[in-house]
């Protein structure tokens, strides 16, 4: 993923949020590549990146039993 990809998936998120008046528990995307750019932006926007699935469903099972 590209900075660019990652400031339009947040827009999306946002437009989401507001179509639904829903606020998104977290933002996440799963990509097996993405520019150091892009992390930065990530950091920024509260996105947390993961590389593949399992890594998620790991991270989310520690915050549940943590």
């Amino acid at each position: 993923m590209s900075r660019a990809d990652m400031f339009a998936f947040y827009k999306k998120a946002k437009f989401y949020e507001k179509i639904h008046n829903r606020e998104a528990d977290r933002l996440i995307v799963i990509s097996p590549m993405v520019d150091d750019k892009a992390r930065e932006v990530s950091r920024e926007l509260g996105i947390k990146i993961y590389s593949y699935a399992e890594e998620m469903e790991e991270d989310i099972a520690n915050e549940r039993s943590g």
